[in-house]
């Protein structure tokens, strides 16, 4: 799921992705998935690594991806992730319909490459509940697991109010 998460987002950005958009963009759908069925869409483990969501994994798809199915296009101090074909790949993906309008809505809410709408979606994640839950004790150098449950239980919490 995770692959096909990524191809998703890179292939409907149409290359305006940056490697740290990526990232947040499937840590949201990780989360919103969690928030309202309780489980994850992927097996990612999620971090808390130099104050954003992070995964090991992510990185480890990134590179098999790389040179067949996605460019990593180093600029300055960022990374874009382009697609590498021209395939009219995100039909053939099949997601449920519920799921295909989460994706479409994080695309649409953040996608784009301006610094603006990334300071947005850095804030708004960082005001989700597993990042509010270990912000306060996490050191930049060190990773700290991510307990997505965190946004489901404040939802059941706000719901029995």
């Amino acid at each position: 799921m995770l692959k096909n998460l990524i191809q998703y987002f890179v292939y409907e950005t149409k290359g305006y992705i940056t490697k740290n958009q990526l990232v947040k963009f499937l840590y949201l759908a990780d989360l919103y998935s969690v928030k309202w069925s309780g489980k994850q869409l992927t097996q990612v483990h999620w971090y808390y690594y130099h104050n954003s969501p992070w995964s090991e994994e992510i990185d480890h798809i990134l590179h098999q991806m790389q040179e067949k199915e996605i460019l990593l296009d180093s600029q300055e101090t960022l990374t874009l992730i382009k697609p590498n074909m021209e395939l009219d790949l995100v039909k053939n993906l099949n997601f449920p319909r519920g799921l295909k309008l989460i994706l479409d809505n994080i695309r649409r809410e953040w996608a784009g490459i301006n610094q603006s709408r990334f300071n947005q979606l850095s804030n708004y994640i960082s005001h989700t509940e597993p990042i509010q839950a270990v912000k306060d004790i996490h050191q930049p150098e060190n990773k700290l697991p991510l307990n997505l449950q965190k946004e489901r239980e404040k939802l059941l919490k706000n719901l029995r109010y």
